[in-house]
Parts: structure tokens; C-alpha cells; sequence
């Protein structure tokens, strides 16, 4: 499950990963505030996106849709991406 990851991206992937050993799938809002507040520089959206993506350690497991926030698009929902860690082989 541990490659190396892509220069500049490891503390970030390091940090995912730990965060999804402990509560097993979460969607990816989630996932960036967890590493935003773990991580001084944080995550873009476009970013995290990517690394998930990307590497096969994680895996997409579905989508939820999720309401709009108060005083923003309360009215609209809209579907996020639920990740999770890939089974070990």
C-alpha cells in the first residue's frame, strides 16, 4: 500500500491516509478540512481531487448528495465523492 509518492505530495497523501485508517470512508469535503487543519499550507480542491485520483491507495466508493450551506445555495444539493482506502492485496 506504501509507494513512493510524487515529490511535493507526500505529507498530504500521508495525512489522507491516516485520516481514512481511522473512520474508513469519508466523503471529500471531509477529507480536505481534516488535511486543512492538520497541514500549515493545507489543500486545494483541484489538488486533493487529483492525489485521489490519481493514486491507487484510494478508491472511490460512491457519492452522496449533500444540501447547500446556509446563506449560500441553500436551496440547491449537490453530489460529492466518497473515498476510501483500497484493499490491501
Amino acid at each position: 500500500m506504501h509507494h513512493r509518492w510524487k515529490k511535493g505530495q507526500s505529507r498530504t497523501c500521508n495525512c489522507v491516509v491516516k485520516y481514512l485508517q481511522e473512520v474508513g470512508s469519508a466523503p471529500f469535503s471531509k477529507i480536505k478540512e481534516h488535511v486543512n487543519s492538520k497541514l500549515r499550507n493545507g489543500v486545494t480542491s483541484s489538488r486533493l481531487a487529483n492525489i485521489l485520483s490519481k493514486y491507487p491507495d484510494f478508491e472511490k466508493v460512491g457519492m452522496t448528495i449533500y444540501p447547500g450551506e446556509v446563506g449560500g445555495y441553500s436551496d440547491q444539493r449537490y453530489p460529492i465523492s466518497i473515498w476510501a482506502l483500497s484493499p490491501s492485496e
